[in-house]
């Protein structure tokens, strides 16, 4: 495993994609429906430092070269604080998809009707995972809601302008000079 600790001034745009099919059904109405099961993120970086400290990022940018997935933590951008609605009961249903991939277990606290619960197990590896099951199925209109840690699976941007620069030269001794790397990484469905 190879990590990369950055420091990034800037992670804005966070980009959200979502898209829907449209299915004309004749005189103006359509028929919507969902193309991906859960919206994908895009993020634009803006990493300043010496050329030591980018170095490392650079490296592992060109080994993954766009088609090498790569764990990303999203600078917290990734982190679900507040708690979302994840599902409503119906007395019937007890696996619950959550809208992101990839949720850290012990981070997640899932709630029922606004109060905490402990009946949930999670669907997948124990340590990450995307669904989770509560047992007793949840009554008519329950609302479930679950607030969490995720990382994400992403992938260099290659058709994107990934530039760096020098913003600052010391005369000097040039291993003091500032540079800046702006690069985008894309959330992979996978």
């Amino acid at each position: 495993m190879y990590t990369v600790i950055v420091s990034p001034t800037h992670i804005l745009p966070v980009e959200t994609k979502a898209p829907t099919q449209r299915d004309a059904l004749g005189q103006g109405a359509y028929e919507m429906k969902r193309q991906w099961t859960r919206p994908l993120k895009r993020w634009e970086l803006v990493v300043p430092g010496t050329r030591q400290k980018l170095d490392p990022i650079a490296g592992l940018l060109d080994l993954a070269q766009g088609d090498t997935i790569i764990k990303f933590d999203g600078a917290g951008t990734l982190e679900v604080v507040e708690p979302i609605l994840i599902g409503v009961g119906n007395g019937t249903i007890t696996d619950f998809a959550l809208p992101h991939r990839n949720v850290f277990v012990a981070s997640t606290v899932v709630f029922l009707n606004g109060g905490a619960t402990n009946t949930w197990a999670p669907l997948g590896d124990g340590v990450v995972m995307d669904k989770i099951r509560i047992s007793p199925a949840p009554g008519n209109f329950a609302q479930i809601k679950a607030k969490y840690r995720r990382s994400a699976n992403v992938f260099l941007e290659t058709e994107s302008e990934n530039t760096s620069d020098r913003v600052f030269r010391n005369q000097s001794d040039s291993g003091q000079s500032l540079y800046r790397m702006r690069f985008f990484l894309q959330e992979s469905p996978l």
